[in-house]
């Protein structure tokens, strides 16, 4: 497998003369806007033939570009995508009929193996921490600087190819340079190359009421999460892809409710979890993560996601494939005996395919748990708002007759109400005690896609 993963580099190095060294962060502002550019400007990354770039096609070193990627996508799609897509639907974890969002938390630009678990899913919703980034404009770049430009993001896929993930270090440093400034970059790569067709590329910021607004520019200094939004057309039909940036460790999730009611807007979920650094077993993830299970019908991860322990604590249904022994030295506080002693005891079937950490021992391990279905929101719903404030405030310190209390941040301030109520008369009922301390509160009726301030 080395021989065809390195195959790219070695072909650039002979093709390549010495980069051009004039810094091209301008162009990193244009924007792609036309539907079928998105498409050609795929295609081109993905050594695919187009109409729009043709001239630069010809060319020697885009050929071996080309060829190349070719030759490592090839080879991992044969070995990886199209042996999962097989065992998924012959193990029974996904079906035809089955269309739920699959929410993939800590994934990266990870989309193939998104795909090959849950080929049928209408949305995917990925979360990171790496960049966004924005597509150049091939038009204003030099022969030298696309040429660089190619080498660059092909280096970026090698660690992919060859081990099935990315790592946030390599992530950082790939998505640094000025021209390969972000994770689109990978998606829309991946997204071409599985056979889909890009429609549309759109930034988005989740707003208040945890609607996807699309934006033509971030504003860095705003507090809203950033994100990207890539429609495209699948043989199964139009699909979405949202990738959100944002921290999901205790302290900055609390901050964002938003991302909460996103999140639930999708109604049934699937959750995959893989090469996810063990970060459900931390307990500064601890917030999120009970979130995230409260939001799942079906769960597949390796051992990185849930603990064995939690899941079982949970009463899921629980399936085991592969093989597990041990964790890389790195992680080795996060071994788990009791996940051990279900490997050993149950004996479970072997997998055509490897990923995540535990490559180097030639062991996968791959855990499928289901449970009841997620928890959805009807609406309308009513909250009564009774205070704001500069500073934030820890919910649990208000009064017991508030509770449970949550907040939103609007307008330079902190907002917090009080309930939940389904009915707008037991909601009023609540109103006229808790203005005895509050006399300003009042009631906000909760839609899908607004809030409205309910007069007395």
């Amino acid at each position: 497998m080395s021989r065809y993963i390195f195959l790219i580099i070695i072909l650039f190095l002979v093709a390549c003369t010495n980069s051009d060294k004039k810094e091209i962060a301008q162009n990193n502002n244009t924007e792609v806007k036309n539907n079928s550019t998105i498409n050609e400007y795929a295609r081109f990354i993905s050594g695919i033939d187009t109409k729009e770039f043709e001239e630069i096609q010809k060319k020697d070193f885009y050929k071996n570009y080309a060829n190349a990627i070719g030759t490592n996508w090839n080879y991992f799609y044969l070995n990886q995508m199209a042996l999962i897509k097989t065992w998924s639907i012959n193990n029974n974890i996904t079906n035809v009929n089955d269309t739920n969002t699959l929410f993939y938390p800590f994934s990266g630009p990870d989309y193939p193996f998104a795909e090959s678990f849950f080929p049928y899913a209408k949305n995917y919703v990925f979360i990171g921490l790496e960049n966004i980034g924005r597509i150049p404009n091939f038009k204003n770049y030099s022969d030298l600087q696309i040429e660089k430009y190619l080498y660059e993001f092909s280096n970026s896929l090698t660690e992919f190819f060859q081990n099935g993930y990315f790592t946030t270090k390599n992530m950082k440093k790939n998505f640094k340079n000025p021209d390969m400034n972000g994770i689109v970059h990978p998606l829309i790569f991946f997204i071409t190359r599985t056979g889909n067709e890009l429609i549309n590329l759109n930034n988005i910021v989740i707003d208040k009421f945890g609607q996807p607004v699309v934006v033509d520019r971030f504003n860095s200094m705003e507090n809203r999460l950033k994100g990207l939004k890539i429609t495209f057309k699948s043989k199964y039909g139009k699909k979405n892809l949202y990738y959100i940036q944002v921290d999901l460790s205790n302290e900055n999730f609390i901050d964002h409710p938003e991302l909460y009611t996103f999140i639930s807007n999708f109604k049934e979920k699937n959750i995959f979890l893989k090469s996810a650094s063990y970060l459900l077993q931390n307990d500064d993830f601890s917030l999120f993560r009970d979130f995230l299970f409260s939001q799942c019908t079906k769960i597949l991860q390796d051992d990185s996601g849930f603990s064995y322990k939690f899941l079982k604590k949970k009463n899921s249904d629980i399936s085991i494939y592969g093989k597990y022994n041990h964790t890389l030295n790195i992680f080795k506080k996060y071994e788990q005996k009791d996940l051990q002693d279900a490997y050993n005891t149950l004996k479970p079937q072997k997998l055509p395919f490897r990923f995540g950490y535990n490559i180097p021992f030639e062991e996968t391990a791959l855990i499928f748990a289901k449970k009841t279905k997620a928890k959805s929101i009807n609406y309308p719903y009513y909250k009564i708002q009774f205070q704001m404030s500069w500073k934030k405030q820890k919910t649990d310190t208000f009064d017991s007759y508030l509770q449970p209390v949550s907040f939103f941040f609007d307008e330079g301030y902190y907002k917090y109400t009080s309930g939940y109520f389904t009915n707008i008369e037991k909601a009023k009922k609540s109103l006229s005690v808790i203005r005895k301390k509050y006399p300003d509160a009042f009631i906000i009726e909760i839609n899908e896609f607004s809030k409205k301030v309910i007069d007395d």
